[in-house]
């Protein structure tokens, strides 16, 4: 995730609520059994990264299943306020610091996480990466503590239904499918001159946050990745290593507590945010010799992949 950021019609939405099936055969894969990938929805097409970069910034939400990664679902929002809309509440529950892991906050308390940490709706965060399972407990726990979830939270609910990342276990209860992933990002857009945030989106910076979250989806879905990265932050790094990244990571307002999240932040920071301007060796700091230091030693033995 990056800190400073299709809509389907009802008729299409309807085809798609009565033609989605998830098949739940298994399938063989690097000496393991696990489940196929989902069906892609009708209304969902496989994209690669060159195609949802070239995605046109439209009023609507515009979804794509990953290219050779069909366990990971990637929407553009039109803009950093919709996204946040549907995904800040996600956010404050499942890795910002300051926050309750088993909370899910109202409307009020999500005004007062957003002015504590000095945001707006917008810049909260800039793109959005959470597992399957994740996104399940935090509708739950919308659910069971009877938080009244908004409408892009509602619709996102649905859509993430549709395509497999959420089965209905009960009435109120969902499930999420394993190894499978949501990721955001949003179109360009200008700053607010009228707020003190950075709400400014162009094109490098886009295409930045993409590649970070898109790595975040291969953190959720790659098991070999994942083992490379915690490989290296347990093994390749030495502990004041680690307790810098930790250190610079609570500061953007991550949960420190939670090592899953220093390991998927610190690739995706390290690896996959070519904007210097949301990341580079002085924001950790550190000189530019020993950053690219810390790079050559996350490429020993990285897999080979997107």
């Amino acid at each position: 995730m990056v800190r400073p950021a299709r809509l389907i019609s009802l008729g299409l939405l309807l085809l798609v609520i009565a033609g989605t099936s998830v098949g739940l055969l298994m399938r063989h894969a690097g000496g393991e059994m696990q489940p196929p990938l989902p069906a892609s929805p009708p209304h969902v097409e496989l994209a690669s990264v060159a195609e949802l970069l070239a995605l046109r910034p439209e009023a609507e939400w515009q979804l794509r299943w990953l290219h050779g990664k069909g366990a990971v679902l990637v929407i553009q929002f039109p803009n950093l306020w919709a996204q946040g809309r549907a995904l800040n509440r996600a956010a404050a529950l499942l890795e910002k610091g300051g926050a309750r892991r088993d909370q899910v906050l109202t409307d009020a308390g999500l005004r007062a996480a957003l002015a504590a940490a000095d945001d707006n709706e917008a810049s909260y965060f800039l793109g959005h990466d959470y597992r399957a399972d994740d996104l399940a407990r935090f509708f739950n726990l919308a659910q069971a503590q009877q938080v009244a979830l908004n409408a892009n939270e509602l619709r996102l609910r649905q859509l993430l239904l549709d395509a497999g990342l959420l089965h209905a276990a009960a009435p109120g209860q969902f499930s999420g499918q394993p190894d499978r992933a949501l990721i955001s990002f949003s179109a360009e857009q200008a700053d607010d001159p009228a707020t003190p945030q950075d709400e400014g989106m162009d094109s490098q910076r886009r295409e930045s946050v993409l590649r970070h979250e898109l790595s975040h989806g291969r953190y959720f879905t790659d098991a070999r990745y994942r083992d490379h990265c915690r490989h290296f932050w347990t093994r390749l790094l030495s502990e004041t290593e680690r307790q810098t990244w930790r250190r610079y990571l609570d500061q953007l307002g991550y949960d420190p507590a939670d090592e899953t999240l220093m390991v998927n932040e610190t690739q995706a920071l390290l690896m996959h945010t070519p904007d210097t301007r949301d990341f580079d060796a002085a924001a950790l700091g550190i000189g530019a010799s020993e950053l690219e230091g810390l790079r050559a030693r996350f490429r020993q033995g990285m897999p080979a992949g997107e």
